[in-house]
């Protein structure tokens, strides 16, 4: 059986993975809802806070824009 080091096939440019960002479903759905608002408003994914039964979990926030 022949002995394979796997880290000898990594590519450099696969090993910066940190500076990749990552796209969840709630942050694609923020980006097409940002899309469509009115100049100056933001859409944030925020943890929600509110007491329900998704306390603790993704949720997208709206931001006025600032006068």
């Amino acid at each position: 059986m022949t002995n394979v080091d796997i880290d000898d096939l990594l590519l450099p440019e696969l090993t910066e993975l940190d500076s990749v960002p990552i796209s969840t479903p709630m942050q694609r759905a923020a980006s097409q809802l940002a899309r469509v608002l009115p100049p100056g408003w933001k859409v944030e994914v925020a943890e929600a806070t509110y007491p329900t039964a998704r306390k603790g979990q993704p949720a997208l926030r709206l931001v006025m824009p600032e006068d």
